[in-house]
């Protein structure tokens, strides 16, 4: 059986492939329309129309990138590993959640627990950043003691 370390990786890994696969569609979709466009009498809006599309193109681009260099940290991740401090790869438990640090992307649900993925450069992970069990940190003014690492 996996640990949950494993799951969420697992959950995560799946969260990026889908948005690269949405990326690349948006992209090529986006391509093709913009290939695909007649030039019309009025020149300059044509072209003012083609630089909108490339201005979308290149955001799409740089979300694919994003999840696709989301995806590398996450597949690099040794979840046999276990951890003593606040770092990249570690579950760590307070009385205010349960935080799994490697990417940004929120609150995931797995087996009816809530976990938050957070990055070290979050405002969170930057407060626990390096801390190990049962040292306190304070985070939007809350106190918080780590009750456990993994």
């Amino acid at each position: 059986m996996k640990n949950i370390k494993e799951l969420i990786c697992d959950k995560l890994i799946f969260i990026q492939k889908k948005k690269i696969k949405s990326f690349e569609l948006l992209i090529n979709s986006t391509k093709e329309s913009r290939n695909t466009a007649n030039k019309s009498s009025a020149g300059d809006k044509h072209e003012t129309s083609r630089a909108k599309i490339q201005t979308e193109i290149d955001n799409y681009s740089r979300q694919l990138n994003l999840a696709l260099k989301n995806l590398r940290t996450i597949e690099q991740l040794d979840n046999s590993k276990k951890h003593n401090l606040a770092t990249h790869g570690s579950l760590i438990t307070t009385e205010g959640g349960v935080f799994f640090i490697s990417i940004g992307i929120g609150k995931l649900e797995i087996r009816s627990n809530n976990y938050f993925i957070i990055s070290l450069l979050s405002p969170i992970g930057s407060a626990m950043k390096g801390l190990s069990k049962n040292e306190k940190f304070t985070f939007r003014g809350i106190k918080y003691s780590i009750k456990n690492i993994e």
